[in-house]
């Protein structure tokens, strides 16, 4: 028994690519988009250029690579956390939100959980 338990272990690990794709989620979460280009870069550029030690999730969306940061399942949490992130010198990061692993509007995402919008 234990060593299937273990050879199922191993087997994830060796299954699992290593990327920076997220991982799905369920439910409504909220990320600070920090860059959109349409090339891919390696995310230690955000490391080496603007200290971010956090993951780096990539998102390919509507012909774009879209690096964000973060998973909140609170709205005014990312919006604080947009703002740690502008404070090391990102231009323009801003928050986005996804259902259940899809991007939505930010406004469709605070509907659904209830909240409220913060300056």
């Amino acid at each position: 028994k234990t060593d299937d338990t273990q050879n199922k272990k191993e087997e994830a690990v060796v299954n699992t690519p290593a990327s920076n794709v997220p991982t799905p989620q369920n439910g409504v979460n909220y990320r600070v988009q920090i860059m959109a280009l349409h090339r891919t870069i390696d995310v230690s550029y955000f490391q080496s250029t603007y200290q971010i030690g956090e993951k780096v999730a990539i998102d390919m969306h509507e012909g774009w690579t879209k690096y964000m940061v973060g998973s909140f399942s609170e709205y005014r949490s990312t919006r604080d956390h947009r703002e740690q992130i502008r404070g090391k010198g990102v231009a323009g990061p801003f928050v986005t939100a996804y259902n259940n692993g899809k991007r939505i509007t930010v406004q469709e995402a605070l509907m659904i959980t209830n909240q409220k919008w913060y300056k």
